[in-house]
C-alpha cells in the first residue's frame, strides 16, 4: 500500500501534463483538473504519513521503493536505477509540498483569472510538483539530481511567465544562470563521491562512510555549493529578489515554500547519512570532527545570510521583495542550525530544529505571499508607499497577513515563536557566539520589517493610489487558502510543542534514544523572554516611528550618513553591480581584449605563412627547373649509351668472333699481369 501510494504521488503530476495539453482549448477544465490533482496529492501525502506511522510501530524506520520491476525496467547502467526512500524526512517534505501546492493551485483560480497562458502555467506547475516530489523521495543522488534540475527549469520558466515584460524575462534567465553555478558544484560533489564509492545510493554510501572519509569533507562542501545556489544563500542570493517578477502564486509556491527549501533538504539529507543511517544500518559512524569544515561553513554562511538579508528587507518598499529577502533570511536560520548539528553531542536536536522551522516557515511565508497577492490583485501595485488603510477595504486579508507577520516575527503563540526559539536555544547550547549573536540580532530585525510591512499596507494613511483604485476584498476562492494557511500558522507550533508528532516520528524513524538531552528549562525561559522582548521592541519601534513620530522618522531618513547607508542597502550592497558590471562585463571585456591580441598575433602569423608560402613557391619553381634539366640530361645520356651499344650489334658473325678473340686476349694479358704481381 505504501509503495503504491509513493509511486502514485510522484507519477500523478507528470501524467497530468499531457491531459492538460490535450484540453488546452478548454481552459476552465484545465484549471479544475489542476486543482483536483493538487488535492489528490495532498490526500496521498497524508495517507503516506499515516501509513508510515503504522510501519514505524512495526519497528521499521525506512523503506526502499523500486517503482519498476526487474523484468520491466532493468537499466543497463546500475547507477541509473530509480529508487525512492521513505523515511521521516521524505514523508515530512512530501506533506509540506502537497499542502502548499494545493493551496497555491486553488488560489491561482482567482489570482490568474484571464491570463492568456493558463495552460502553460498549470502544466509547468504540475511539472514542478512532480519534480519536487521526485527530489525529496529520491533514494539516490541520480534521482535526487533529476528532480533538482526539473525544479530549476520550472523556476526559470515560471519566473518568466510574463516574458513580454523584459524584467520578468531577465529575472528568469538570471535565476537559471545563478542557480546553475551552484549546480555545477553539486554535480562535482556527486561525481567525486561516486568515483570513490562506486554508487549513488544513499544507504550504500552511509554504510561505507569510514572508507570515504578522505573525500567526504570536499565532496559534501561541493554539494553544499548546490544548496547555496538553490536556496539563495550568500553569495548566490541575488536571483531570488528579482524572481518576484513572476506571478505571486509562483513566488508563494516555488520561491518561499518549496523549491528554495530544496537546498535545506539536501543538507538535511546529507546529515541523515552522517548522523542517523549508520546506526540504522549497523555500520561504523564517522567521526564528525573530520567534517568540521563542512559544518562550520554551513554555520557561517547561514547565520551571516540571515542577518545580511534581514537588513535589506528592512528598507525594501516592494512588498514582494520584502518577503523575498525575508525568505533568504529565514533559510539562513535553517542552514545555521543544520551546521550546528556538528557542534552538539546530540546533533539530532539541531537537525530537528531546522525541520520544525522549515514547516513553520512554509506555512507562514506562503500565507504572507498569498496575502500580498490578494493585495496586489486588488490595487495593481507592489509598492507599499502607494498603499495604506487597506484594513478598511480588505479586512480578511488584513487578519491573515497580520497572523503571518506575527508568525514571521516569532510572537507567542504563533508557530514561528516555537521553531525560532528552538533554533536560538540550540545556537546558545552550541557555544558558537558568532552564530548566536547574529541570529538573535536577526530576530529583532525580522520583527521590525514584518510590522513595518503590515503598517505600510494596512494601517498607514490612505494613499492617492488607493483612493483612485477603490480596492475590494478578494473572492472566496482566494480567501479559502489564506484561512487554511492562517490556521496552520496559529496551530502547527502549538500542536508540535504540545504533542510533538514530528519529533516523535524523527526519533522513532531514525532509532534515536533520548536521555533528557533537551535544553534546561531556565535556558528555555531565557530565550523565550528575550525573543518576546525583541518582538515587542520591534513592534513598539514601528508604531512609535511610523505613527507617532513621523517627523523623527523623516529626520532620520534625511541624515546624510543614514541616507548613504540606506542607499547601499537598497542596492543590495551592490552585489548585482559587482556581478553584472565587474565580473560579467569585466570578464567579457577581458576576453574581448585577449581576443584582439590573439587576432593580431594570428594576423602576423598569417602574413608570415603567406610570405613563406610565396618564397617556397618560387624556390620550388627553381628546384623544379633544375630537376627537370637533370632528368633530361640523364635521359639523353642513357639514349647516347644505348645508341653506342646498339651500333656494336651489327649481326655479322665474323665481327662477333673478332670481339670475342679480342676479349680473350685482354683477359689473358690481365691474368699474366696479375700473376706477375
Amino acid at each position: 500500500m505504501l509503495s503504491e501510494s509513493i509511486i502514485a504521488l510522484i507519477a500523478l503530476p507528470f501524467l497530468t501534463i499531457p491531459v492538460l495539453l490535450l484540453l488546452s482549448k478548454r481552459v476552465k477544465l484545465v484549471e479544475v483538473i489542476s486543482i483536483i490533482v493538487g488535492f489528490i496529492e495532498l490526500a496521498l501525502s497524508t495517507l503516506i504519513i499515516l501509513t508510515y506511522i503504522g510501519v514505524l510501530e512495526e519497528g521499521q524506520g525506512y523503506i526502499l521503493v523500486k517503482p519498476f520491476p526487474s523484468f520491466f525496467f532493468q537499466p543497463s547502467v546500475k547507477i541509473m536505477e530509480v529508487t525512492f526512500l521513505v523515511d521521516p524526512l521524505s514523508v515530512f517534505m512530501g506533506e509540506v509540498i502537497a499542502l502548499i501546492s494545493s493551496m497555491v493551485l486553488l488560489f491561482s483560480k482567482g489570482y490568474m483569472a484571464g491570463d492568456p497562458r493558463l495552460v502553460r502555467y498549470y502544466s509547468f506547475l504540475m511539472l514542478f510538483i512532480g519534480g519536487m516530489m521526485l527530489l525529496v523521495f529520491g533514494g539516490n543522488f541520480f534521482v535526487l539530481y533529476l528532480g533538482w534540475e526539473i525544479v530549476g527549469l520550472c523556476s526559470c520558466i515560471l519566473i518568466g511567465h510574463w516574458y513580454e515584460r523584459p524584467e520578468a524575462s531577465k529575472a528568469g534567465v538570471k535565476a537559471l544562470i545563478t542557480t546553475r553555478l551552484g549546480d555545477v558544484l553539486f554535480l562535482a560533489g556527486i561525481l567525486l563521491t561516486f568515483n570513490e564509492a562506486g554508487t549513488f545510493d544513499f544507504l550504500s554510501i552511509s554504510s561505507n562512510l569510514t572508507q570515504l572519509k578522505g573525500i567526504l569533507p570536499l565532496a559534501f562542501l561541493l554539494m553544499f555549493g548546490g544548496a547555496v545556489g538553490k536556496s539563495a544563500q550568500f553569495p548566490l542570493h541575488v536571483w531570488l529578489p528579482d524572481a518576484m517578477e513572476g506571478p505571486t502564486t509562483v513566488s508563494a509556491l516555488i520561491h518561499s515554500a518549496t523549491m528554495v527549501k530544496a537546498g535545506v533538504y539536501l543538507v538535511a539529507r546529507l546529515e541523515t547519512l552522517l548522523l542517523f543511517y549508520p546506526n540504522l544500518l549497523g555500520s561504523h559512524p564517522i567521526n564528525l570532527g573530520l567534517l568540521a569544515s563542512f559544518f562550520n561553513t554551513i554555520v557561517i554562511i547561514g547565520s551571516f545570510t540571515a542577518f545580511f538579508a534581514a537588513t535589506m528587507a528592512l528598507v525594501a518598499v516592494d512588498v514582494k521583495r520584502v518577503l523575498a529577502y525575508s525568505t533568504i533570511s529565514q533559510l539562513g536560520y535553517m542552514f545555521a542550525v543544520l551546521g550546528l548539528a556538528g557542534a552538539l553531542e546530540e546533533g539530532w536536536e539541531a537537525w530537528y530544529a531546522s525541520q520544525f522551522h522549515l514547516l513553520s516557515h512554509a506555512l507562514f511565508k506562503a500565507l504572507l505571499f498569498l496575502s500580498a497577492g490578494s493585495v496586489i490583485h486588488a490595487i495593481e501595485t507592489r509598492d507599499m508607499r502607494n498603499m495604506g488603510n487597506l484594513r478598511k477595504y480588505m479586512p480578511y486579508t488584513f487578519i491573515c497577513m497580520l497572523i503571518g507577520a506575527f508568525s514571521l516575527a516569532g510572537l507567542i503563540p504563533f508557530n514561528g515563536f516555537w521553531s525560532k526559539d528552538l533554533i536560538l536555544e540550540v545556537s546558545m547550547l552550541s557555544g558558537q557566539g558568532f552564530a548566536s549573536l547574529l541570529l538573535t540580532a536577526t530576530a529583532f530585525l525580522t520583527a521590525l520589517y514584518a510590522f513595518r510591512m503590515v503598517y505600510m499596507i494596512f494601517l498607514a494613511p490612505e494613499s492617492d493610489h488607493i483612493k483612485k483604485h477603490k480596492p475590494h476584498e478578494s473572492p472566496l476562492v482566494m480567501l479559502i487558502p489564506l484561512f487554511v494557511l492562517a490556521f496552520g500558522a496559529v496551530s502547527s507550533g502549538l500542536i508540535e510543542e504540545a504533542f510533538t508528532p514530528m519529533r516523535d516520528m524523527i526519533l522513532t524513524g531514525f532509532s534515536i534514544h533520548v536521555e533528557e538531552m533537551e535544553a534546561a528549562s531556565s535556558l528555555k525561559l531565557y530565550v523565550s523572554s528575550l525573543s518576546t522582548l525583541l518582538v515587542l521592541t520591534g513592534l513598539g519601534t514601528v508604531v512609535y516611528l511610523y505613527k507617532y513620530r513621523t517627523g523623527l522618522l523623516y529626520s532620520l531618513s534625511q541624515n546624510k550618513v543614514l541616507l548613504s547607508l540606506r542607499r547601499v542597502v537598497e542596492q543590495g550592497y551592490f552585489f548585482d553591480y559587482l556581478y553584472e558590471n565587474i565580473l560579467t562585463k569585466g570578464t567579457v571585456r577581458l576576453f574581448t581584449s585577449l581576443s584582439a591580441v590573439v587576432e593580431s598575433a594570428l594576423w602576423v602569423i598569417n602574413n608570415i605563412v603567406v610570405a613563406a608560402g610565396i618564397y617556397l613557391s618560387e624556390l620550388s619553381a627553381v628546384i623544379e627547373g633544375l630537376l627537370h634539366g637533370f632528368y633530361i640530361n640523364i635521359a639523353k645520356c642513357m639514349v647516347f649509351i644505348g645508341d653506342s651499344i646498339r651500333r656494336t650489334h651489327t649481326g655479322e658473325l665474323t665481327r662477333y668472333i673478332s670481339f670475342m678473340v679480342e676479349g680473350l686476349l685482354i683477359l689473358l694479358i690481365i691474368s699474366l699481369l696479375m700473376g706477375g704481381v
